[in-house]
């Protein structure tokens, strides 16, 4: 019987780990700048998913930095520049954003990633729309 039950539970961490789904995932992106007559739609790649995660139960007595849990990050990506059609000569019409390569389950990293729940509410266009060109990679 304690046989069975600790190869269920080695079992059942292991596929645990293993049901992780975090993966790049197509995005729709709307850049524009207030100077700039236009606004561009791009197509991008973030990082999504699942990560398998654990609530500790003494909370009390660990610091804050050990109750993190992991979230679905950037492993690899890379920066894409376009640039923004109708903008004055005085304005630098650049923009530039990331783009996932991969992803996994890990510590969010401040640095280059928003870590922030809430979702995007000005995810559109307010201006005309330009189609979108290639971009160059910085």
């Amino acid at each position: 019987m304690t046989a069975i039950f600790l190869m269920s539970m080695l079992f059942g961490l292991t596929c645990g780990q293993a049901m992780s789904f975090c993966i790049p995932i197509e995005y729709i992106m709307h850049i524009e700048k207030e100077e700039c007559a236009y606004c561009l739609t791009i197509n991008t790649t973030i990082c999504a998913g699942y990560c398998m995660t654990r609530d500790i139960n003494g909370k009390l007595f660990l610091p804050k930095y050990a109750l993190s849990q992991d979230v679905c990050t950037y492993r690899d990506f890379i920066y894409r520049t376009v640039e923004i059609p109708g903008c004055p000569h005085h304005v630098a019409p650049y923009f530039s954003y990331p783009v996932a390569v991969s992803c996994n389950c890990g510590k969010c990293d401040t640095d280059y990633s928003d870590c922030i729940h809430e979702a995007i509410k000005t995810n559109y266009c307010t201006k005309p729309q330009k189609p979108y060109g290639v971009g160059f990679s910085v």
